[in-house]
C-alpha cells in the first residue's frame, strides 16, 4: 500500500510486503481461515495493581483499560473485534487508554474500530489514543478522524490531566513518529505515560506508569509465553506483562489483540488490561 500518513521507515521492501499481502488477502481470508479451524485465541482480561510512592494519601484509586494493537484488517476476525471492545465495556474503568495499531494494511479499516467505540459506555475521565506505527504508514489524518469522531482524543507528544494528582501524557510512536520528550509537569503528580512500543524505554523517560503494546506478546510464542517473533531487542526485553524498573518506575505491556501478516496466535492470548492505580494492594 503506497504510504499516507507521516510515518518514517516505510521502505520500498515494506511497500511491495503489504502491497502483496493486500493483494492475497482478499475477502478476509486469513482470519475467516482461523475462525473455521478454532484457532481464534478469545481475549483475556489481564489485571494489576500499582500504588505509586507519590500517590496522595486516602485518595480513592482509579481503574485504566489498556487496548493495543487491534488491527483491524484481513487478519483480525470482526468477531475478535466484538469481544475486545464487551471486554472493555465489561471492565467499566474510569478511563480507556489505547496504545495504536488499529489497522492493518489500510487505513479503511479504521471504521471498524470507530463505530465500536462509539458504542462503549463512556468513562468518567474519557478515553485517549496514541498512534501506532502501523497507523502512521497507513493514513493516521484519516485514523484520527475516526477516533475522535468515535470519542478519543488522540494526543501527539501531549499532557492532559486526568485529575489533580494524575497527568497523562501520550506519546507517538518511538519509531516512526515524532520523537520528543514527554512533557510531563508538575513533579508532585502521578505521571502516566501512554506510549506505543517499548522502544520508548530506551530513553528512560520519567514516569510513575507506562503502558504500551506493540509486541504482540511475540505474537507466536514458545509454551510458557516465551517470544519468537517480536519486533526489535526492546520488545524482546519487555515482550509482556509487568516490570518494575529503576528510579521507582514500572511499565506495563499487552499482548495486544489483533494480528498482522499472521493471523493465527500461538502462546500470545490477545489482552485488555486492566489496572487499578492507587489504594490498597
Amino acid at each position: 500500500m503506497p504510504l499516507r500518513g507521516r510515518g518514517a521507515h516505510y521502505t520500498k521492501a515494506r511497500h511491495v510486503v503489504e502491497w502483496t499481502l493486500g493483494t492475497a488477502y482478499r475477502a478476509n481470508w486469513p482470519s475467516r481461515m482461523v475462525r473455521a479451524l478454532g484457532l481464534q485465541r478469545r481475549v483475556q482480561i489481564v489485571e494489576h495493581h500499582l500504588t505509586p510512592a507519590r500517590w496522595p494519601a486516602g485518595q480513592a484509586p482509579i481503574r485504566i483499560a489498556f487496548a493495543s494493537d487491534l488491527h483491524a484488517g484481513p487478519t483480525t476476525h470482526s468477531t475478535t473485534l466484538d469481544e475486545a471492545f464487551a471486554r472493555l465495556a465489561e471492565v467499566a474503568a474510569d478511563v480507556i487508554l489505547l496504545g495504536g495499531d488499529y489497522v492493518f494494511l489500510t487505513s479503511q479499516h479504521i471504521h471498524e474500530i470507530s463505530r465500536r467505540l462509539a458504542n462503549l459506555p463512556r468513562p468518567p475521565l474519557g478515553i485517549f489514543a496514541v498512534m501506532g506505527n502501523h497507523d502512521l504508514w497507513a493514513d493516521d489524518a484519516e485514523i484520527t478522524r475516526a477516533l475522535e469522531a468515535g470519542g478519543a482524543r488522540v494526543l501527539v507528544n501531549e499532557r492532559v490531566e486526568l485529575a489533580p494528582h494524575i497527568a497523562l501524557v501520550g506519546m507517538d510512536d518511538p519509531w516512526t513518529g515524532i520523537q520528543a520528550a514527554p512533557p510531563f509537569l508538575g513533579d508532585d503528580q502521578v505521571r502516566v505515560l501512554l506510549v506505543h512500543a517499548p522502544e520508548a524505554m530506551l530513553e528512560e523517560p520519567a514516569f510513575d506508569l507506562a503502558m504500551c503494546g506493540h509486541t504482540h506478546g511475540g505474537h507466536v510464542a514458545l509454551p510458557g509465553g516465551i517470544p519468537i517473533l517480536v519486533p526489535g531487542p526492546a520488545s524482546r526485553r519487555y515482550a509482556h506483562g509487568r516490570f518494575d524498573l529503576p528510579n521507582d518506575r514500572t511499565l506495563i505491556v499487552s499482548r495486544g489483540v489483533g494480528s498482522t501478516e499472521v493471523a493465527p496466535r500461538w502462546n500470545a492470548d490477545p489482552d485488555i488490561l486492566l489496572v487499578t492505580l492507587g489504594g490498597a494492594a
